[in-house]
């Protein structure tokens, strides 16, 4: 008896029992549970009744039996509705009293629940409910059974025979599949850029594609003749069978060996191992990818950090690494600098500590516009901390890197300190220098005054003016200070004038005021042969020039003359004017602002008068002291 007839046998005799459950056990099934709901819900509804007459009986126990519309009334509207079932109330020797509700169609199912007075019982409630629906369902639900039963057996006897008809095809689809799957896989096998091999536990080659064997100069049928050992090197060979048992079905072991070359040279792979199971035959499977060309650009790269760090660490200049918020590299002369004996001593420890807490926020906001690409690279100055707390003034170079593959800060740092020191000590004698030669600027501006004791003050005070207004106007510390010394030393010239008529308390005349007007060229002539930072002999010698051309010496008009000595123009003016004077009492500093507001645009510079007006009315500046000033 074959397998598939026993198979066939068991179907028949499996169709047969489930076509009887399903035909008989699920109309059995339908009446039980649809009875046990009928009878529960006739129960429940002669309770609810029940109590409802119960309450009219206990307020009436005397007379309720005769109430029958208020009782038919209770039974048909205290809920839940009657529906379609029927209600019977009864006293206690089972008289009927009244009768509510449809009479039920046949057959009916009854349920009483009697009436409670003082704990005896007067009378119950009955019940009525039509089981008709009940009986039709179930028959209705058993032909249906009988219906599905023959479409089980039917299922169960009939559909496998077609599964086993439809297995035979699948079987031989999965043939076709499995041939196309082979060629494909000989194909992919074949055409790999990797080298395959194929081996026996014991060492033997089963099998290759052509990259291995191109890769080992043979061809594929001579390989398959070769054992492992025909083309492991020695130390390659004595790992191998450690490397076999630590391999493991289904999971890969990758190392590097290194093989022989058909014509005997040897070079570098890069494999992984696994054993496979084909059968009940364990063999080993490896790829293998020359890795000769990557082993050259290795060397290479290693090579040059070999010299990059030699460089690194023989530098004269400190070099750090920060990445994650610590030192990840340091070479020895920034461990030098910083006091430390050796480099190791820093790797990751926080850079913070070692920095003067005046200079870390800022440091802080440097690193974080690097990491942040907003700058490429920062130059700046701080003062660091050694490791036995003393302090030293460092520089650094500093920039974006990446360091094994993420963002870090590599910067260069040296010690600055005599630098510092250097300039500091510079800063200074330039300060010095500075007040000596203000100092002799004053002792030139006194030495001038001595020709006029009556005007004694006034080159300093239109010194001071100038200074203030050029402030206003923006210029720099440079200018401002090329400004004052044009101011002290102005009227210089006045040097040639006889004392006579620089004193004259009446009107000059016109020999004289030529003599005057001559004290600008003289400045000039005096202030040309120094060699000044500034272009105080050009000022001095426009400061009477005015927009229109209608100064003196050389009648400049605008922008030919500096605007240095356009401010100069304005603060002689005002100070001249506001002054006492040999021939006339100080007009006061309202008047010499009208005289120059009067001249604006004309006379004097438009940006000039503004800014001069704009201290006196806006900003409440007020004349030097002359008395201080003397």
């Amino acid at each position: 008896m074959s397998i598939e007839y026993k198979f066939l046998i068991i179907l028949k005799r499996l169709a047969r029992v489930f076509s009887l459950v399903v035909g008989i056990g699920l109309p059995i099934m339908y009446f039980g549970l649809k009875y046990s709901n009928l009878v529960e819900h006739v129960e429940t509804m002669a309770i609810i009744k029940a109590q409802s007459v119960t309450s009219l009986v206990t307020a009436n126990p005397d007379l309720w039996v005769h109430e029958q519309q208020r009782m038919e009334e209770v039974l048909l509207l205290s809920p839940p509705p009657l529906g379609v079932d029927r209600a019977t109330v009864s006293d206690a020797v089972g008289n009927s009293i009244v009768t509510a509700g449809y009479i039920p169609a046949g057959p009916t199912l009854a349920r009483s629940f009697p009436i409670y007075d003082s704990g005896r019982v007067v009378g119950q409630v009955e019940i009525t409910h039509s089981s008709r629906a009940l009986w039709f369902g179930t028959l209705l639900v058993a032909l249906l059974s009988a219906l599905l039963g023959c479409a089980v057996y039917a299922t169960l006897l009939f559909l496998p025979l077609r599964a086993l008809r439809r297995m035979g095809f699948a079987l031989e689809a999965e043939k076709a599949a499995l041939s196309i799957r082979e060629e494909r896989f000989h194909l992919l096998f074949n055409r790999a850029s990797d080298g395959i091999m194929i081996l026996s536990l014991a060492g033997k080659i089963l099998e290759v594609n052509e990259s291995f064997a191109r890769m080992h100069g043979y061809s594929v049928e001579e390989m398959l003749n070769m054992r492992l050992e025909n083309l492991d090197t020695l130390e390659t060979l004595r790992l191998a069978p450690e490397r076999i048992r630590s391999s493991q079905a289904g999971q890969s072991i990758f190392f590097e060996a290194e093989h022989y070359h058909k014509d005997g040279h040897v070079f570098p792979l890069e494999v992984s191992l696994s054993q496979i199971a084909v059968g009940s035959e364990t063999l080993i499977q490896a790829f293998h990818r020359d890795i000769t060309q990557r082993r050259q650009t290795e060397n290479a790269l290693r090579a040059a950090e070999d010299q990059f760090r030699g460089l690194v660490e023989q530098s004269i200049a400190g070099i750090y690494i920060i990445q994650d918020g610590r030192f990840a590299y340091v070479n020895p002369r920034f461990a030098a600098i910083r006091g430390f004996s050796a480099a190791e001593e820093l790797i990751g420890q926080d850079p913070l500590p070692l920095i003067a807490e005046k200079d870390r926020s800022i440091i802080a906001e440097h690193n974080r516009c690097l990491l942040a690409g907003e700058k490429r690279d920062v130059d700046y100055g701080f003062t660091a901390l050694r490791k036995d707390g003393s302090s030293i003034e460092v520089g650094v170079h500093s920039s974006l890197a990446s360091y094994h593959g993420r963002p870090a800060i590599i910067g260069l740092q040296q010690d600055i300190s005599e630098k510092k020191r250097a300039e500091e000590a510079i800063r200074h004698y330039i300060a010095q220098l500075k007040t000596a030669f203000m100092s002799t600027v004053e002792v030139a501006t006194v030495l001038s005054e001595l020709r006029d004791p009556y005007t004694a003050g006034h080159e300093r005070r239109v010194g001071k003016i100038a200074v203030a207004i050029g402030t206003e106007l923006g210029l720099d510390e440079q200018r401002l200070e090329g400004l004052k010394v044009a101011g002290y030393l102005h009227d210089i010239g006045k040097i040639i004038i006889p004392s006579e008529i620089l004193s004259k308390p009446g009107r000059l005349g016109a020999i004289e005021y030529q003599l005057i007007q001559g004290h600008s060229q003289a400045s000039y002539d005096v202030l040309k042969a120094v060699e000044w930072p500034w272009p105080v002999a050009e000022v001095v010698l426009q400061h009477h020039e005015r927009l229109d051309g209608s100064g003196y010496p050389q009648g400049l008009k605008g922008e030919d003359i500096l605007l240095e000595a356009r401010i100069l123009a304005v603060a002689d003016v005002v100070e001249a004017m506001s002054s006492h004077r040999p021939y006339r009492s100080g007009l006061g500093a309202e008047k010499a602002l009208a005289e120059i507001e009067h001249g604006r645009g004309s006379a004097y510079d438009v940006a000039v008068v503004d800014a001069c007006l704009r201290l006196f009315r806006e900003k409440a500046y007020v004349l030097p002291n002359q008395i201080a000033d003397a």
